[in-house]
């Protein structure tokens, strides 16, 4: 016991001073797969940080008055510096890249392709400026709109660009990448949205400073938002973790960035419609696992079903079903890969009915 009592303080210090401290202004974060960092442009202090995993943020490099958006391509992180695109080596953070796009007033958000195609949102100027990273080539690719752009997403398999916009009755606009027209996708109920972000399953996630929180949208924006968090001071532009499922949210008003776990399914595949015998939660295969494990439980009625992983600490750290299921056998893709090694609980929840089984994260 007092072993865990020192883990679980350990942690919350950990947590609270490598969380919550060592920014400036937060705009903008981003992440790098390869060296596994989140980088995260301070607009007061006029740099961009680095932390790691454990939570230890670190200067990387001073870039100058005026930085906002921050991405990652190929060996690089790349800023919004006022009317510059910067760009500094992950390794040494020499300055590589360092473009003044005429003509810009405010360069404010940025996002790029694959193919080194970056799309650059202009909020004073009310333009998309698309500059070739490759050539240092630049252009006007959505002339001066209405409404001030601010946070913008590559959207790749649906060939468009997805952007956010400033003001009251923020729309969310559609731009083709195929011959840049613009349309507006819907009218929010919020105001002054800041960052635009997709997770794995294709969910949109947008900040708005109008309600101070971060809220979710179908792929195709026909239902509803849901909000994700709130209680939030500003929140700027926003990145969500696909390896991790990991929301990273910079406060621009109180100087903290603030990560959520979205614990977004791996998937859920329904394997018969078959009414079983028995209400049955399966051992998990394979056990112990890294990172992926499967799943399978049968429901002998149609119930409110939720699925859940708790720590061994009795913390909630998943949860993977939550919805009306018919009956019928159920397998779900569970994706560890955030996780540390240890021994995790699973519990199935239908109606008066409840299982747990254990299974161990081996990395």
């Amino acid at each position: 016991m007092r072993a865990i009592l020192f883990l679980s303080i350990s942690l919350t210090l950990l947590f609270s001073t490598n969380s919550y401290s060592q920014y400036s202004s937060p705009e903008s974060v981003t992440y790098d797969t390869l060296s596994k960092r989140y980088f995260i442009s301070n607009t007061s202090s006029q740099k961009i940080v680095q932390r790691d995993l454990q939570g230890v943020v670190t200067d990387f490099v001073t870039v100058g008055s005026g930085i906002h958006g921050v991405t990652v391509h190929n060996g690089r992180v790349y800023v919004c510096n006022q009317t510059r695109i910067k760009g500094y080596d992950l390794n040494t953070a020499a300055e590589v890249f360092n473009v003044t796009i005429s003509g810009s007033t405010f360069l404010n958000d940025l996002a790029i392709d694959n193919s080194g195609m970056m799309y650059v949102t202009d909020f004073s100027g009310r333009r998309i400026y698309k500059l070739n990273t490759n050539t240092s080539e630049f252009w006007i690719y959505v002339p001066a709109t209405t409404n001030q752009p601010n946070g913008i997403y590559v959207d790749t398999p649906r060939n468009r660009l997805l952007v956010c916009c400033w003001g009251a009755s923020a729309p969310v606009k559609s731009v083709s990448l195929s011959d840049s027209s613009i349309t507006n996708i819907l009218t929010t109920p919020y105001s002054n949205c800041d960052g635009i972000s997709l997770d794995r399953n294709d969910n949109v996630y947008i900040s708005t400073w109008g309600i101070q929180s971060v809220v979710k949208y179908d792929i195709n924006f026909a239902n509803s938002p849901v909000i994700v968090t709130g209680g939030l001071s500003n929140p700027a532009d926003i990145y969500v973790n696909k390896k991790s499922d990991t929301l990273a949210v910079p406060n621009a008003g109180n100087s903290t960035v603030t990560f959520y776990f979205l614990d977004t399914p791996s998937g859920i595949s329904q394997l018969s419609s078959l009414t079983p015998d028995s209400f049955e939660l399966s051992q998990n295969y394979p056990n112990p696992f890294n990172p992926n494990t499967v799943i399978r439980y049968s429901l002998n009625e149609n119930r409110f079903t939720s699925l859940k992983v708790f720590n061994a600490l009795g913390k909630e750290v998943a949860e993977l079903v939550k919805e009306n299921q018919k009956a019928g056998i159920y397998e779900v893709t569970f994706d560890a890969s955030r996780l540390s090694s240890g021994i995790y609980f699973y519990t199935l929840s239908s109606g008066s009915n409840s299982f747990t089984k254990k299974m161990s994260v081996v990395k």
